[in-house]
């Protein structure tokens, strides 16, 4: 059994800071496919919208599992890498045995609000919020003493699903909330493409602006429950001037005068992509242009 000596302040912090880092880390390499999908997309010059995190990718939800096992990081016989380290265990505070992973699961919801938590332990290093809620209670492990170590696998894959659940939902949730942000995706009606104003602007833009960039431009006269039009304009540019604000202003402003002298401001909503891209250098900046539409989804 655990030896039933209090837990010094400095170890229960230290293993909490630790469990931290292990869990980041770990959190980042199945973080590491989205990044690569996100930076593939932002790298490719499209018409097509893409949010900032797209819920509907599988490399979106391979993340979040990796979110979900920092809920379940002590499931293994109530220790986590970092209780392994400074020699502590999860146990159920009635029996003292290693607490089971759905207590585990249980107790690691409340690490939301960690800076709480912290402050709790601070008060009772063997239990904090978690703690209480979930009946366990964390102690030292002495290894000559402890039971046998055993895990139930089929409760393990519950609280990992379980885990996986919660944070999908809160996902969701936040993005619901309009706290991730999701770009300026709108419902436009693809066939309703305007091939004759599309080349229009485009013919417009290298006129008056083919010196400085060459623009390719999509008009849509239909966007769905609503009288806008929709409007993709992609600015490839022949010189750096994104790099200097008042070269981008002046640039910005240019671009935005010619849309506007054949499409005013209030008849549609959109998206301009202002991209330089030569030899290492890749630049791009995106802006929402006309009316935004703030309810819309894609």
């Amino acid at each position: 059994m655990p030896t039933q000596e209090k837990v010094n302040a400095g170890v229960r912090i230290g293993s909490m800071v630790l469990d931290q880092v292990f869990m980041t880390v770990i959190c980042m390499l199945f973080f590491i496919p989205m990044n690569m999908s996100e930076t593939a997309s932002v790298l490719t010059i499209s018409h097509e919208q893409n949010a900032f995190v797209n819920f509907n990718s599988p490399v979106f939800y391979i993340a979040l599992f990796g979110l979900a096992l920092f809920f379940c990081k002590d499931g293994f016989n109530g220790r986590s890498i970092a209780k392994r380290i400074t020699k502590l265990q999860v146990v159920d505070n009635t029996t003292g045995k290693a607490a089971s992973p759905l207590q585990c699961f249980v107790r690691n919801i409340f690490c939301i609000i960690w800076p709480v938590e912290g402050l709790v332990t601070l008060i009772d290093q063997s239990r904090r919020i978690g703690d209480r809620v979930a009946g366990t209670k964390v102690v030292h492990y002495d290894a000559a003493t402890a039971e046998k170590p055993g895990t139930n696998f089929t409760k393990l894959l519950l609280s990992v699903v379980l885990s996986f659940a919660l944070v999908v939902s809160l996902a969701f949730a936040f993005q619901a909330l309009a706290l991730q942000p999701s770009g300026p995706k709108v419902n436009y009606v693809k066939s309703s493409y305007n091939d004759a104003e599309s080349k229009a602007l485009e013919k417009l833009y290298s006129d008056s602006l083919g010196k400085y960039l060459t623009a390719s431009v999509r008009v849509y006269d239909t966007i769905t429950n609503s009288h806008l039009k929709y409007i993709s304009v992609i600015y490839e540019l022949k010189g750096d001037y994104l790099e200097d604000y008042d070269s981008r202003r002046a640039l910005t402003g240019e671009t935005m005068k010619h849309l506007y002298s054949l499409f005013p401001e209030n008849t549609f909503s959109g998206w301009a992509q202002y991209i330089f891209h030569q030899g290492g250098t890749y630049q791009s900046v995106n802006n929402e242009i006309g009316v935004r539409i703030i309810s819309s989804t894609n």
